[in-house]
């Protein structure tokens, strides 16, 4: 888990990666302790996660308990099974010295991805100008794109065409795989 000086550091890092600065990458500590440390910040971001999805429930569920179960597990391998990538793709590029430092960051993001989606998520569940809401929503996941491919652009030192494939496979885990699984095993109505 993060001290609070390196989650203080952390978010000032996480402020310059939302601007495109490349100055983020001297707050972070990019060895393997800071890649096993940033792990940690799945524990205290998880009931931020449950309540964002909670917000985000549409309609009733046969069982809300199992259904946030599903997405808790969903959760845990969205942590998990990216940095595996990562790590792949740091050894199939030769820069494995770069890929302890590219996961931390990696993970490090999710801070910022629950915080910008927060707002707009209650602007969703209070029914708070829907329009703008859903433009919103659709600004932040092309941010979200743009600011993954610069990270893997300055962390792994990659040319853009390989970050873009690995913003791919990201988007393919997370929005084919892993949320469709944990919807299914939730018993969310399809």
């Amino acid at each position: 888990m993060p001290s609070w000086i390196e989650f203080r550091l952390g978010c000032q890092g996480l402020y310059r990666l939302a601007f495109l600065n490349r100055g983020f990458l001297g707050y972070f500590d990019r060895s393997s302790a800071g890649a096993v440390r940033s792990f940690g910040l799945a524990l205290p971001l998880l009931p931020l996660f449950l309540w964002l999805v909670w917000l985000n429930l549409e309609q009733p569920l046969p069982s809300v308990g199992l259904y946030l179960t599903a997405k808790t597990v969903g959760y845990a391998y969205s942590w998990i099974l990216f940095p595996f990538v990562i790590l792949a793709a740091a050894q199939m590029l030769h820069r494995n010295q770069e890929a302890a430092g590219c996961i931390t960051i990696y993970n490090w993001t999710s801070v910022l991805w629950m915080f910008l989606q927060l707002p707009v998520s209650l602007m969703v569940a209070l029914a708070i100008a829907p329009d703008m809401a859903k433009l919103l929503h659709l600004a932040l996941f092309v941010a979200s794109l743009i600011i993954e491919g610069f990270l893997f652009i300055a962390t792994l030192r990659v040319v853009l065409w390989q970050a873009a494939a690995l913003v791919a496979i990201d988007l393919v885990l997370s929005q084919a795989v892993i949320w469709p699984i944990s919807e299914w095993l939730g018993g969310a109505p399809a």
